[in-house]
């Protein structure tokens, strides 16, 4: 999150920006797929952690896809999406 702020805010901050949020949901997402992931492997149920893994795959992916339109070669390579 803290990343996603420093990329996405800019220096005349007038409050969050539409993207930060979105950023900030996907992060929640996140979050969400990993105590998801882990309820499922504490309980050895494969089907449901593969499940949240998927979901968490594609939250992930789609926090690279905002934060990496802030991304210019002169900084650095962009974020590669998750297969």
């Amino acid at each position: 999150v803290l990343f996603a702020t420093a990329m996405l805010t800019s220096p005349n901050y007038s409050g969050p920006s539409r993207e930060m949020l979105v950023s900030r949901f996907y992060v929640n997402e996140v979050f969400y797929a990993i105590r998801e992931i882990r309820a499922a492997i504490e309980a050895r149920d494969a089907s449901k952690a593969l499940a949240a893994w998927d979901f968490g795959k594609d939250s992930w992916n789609s926090y690279f896809q905002i934060l990496n339109r802030s991304i210019v070669e002169k900084v650095g390579d962009k974020f590669v999406e998750i297969v």
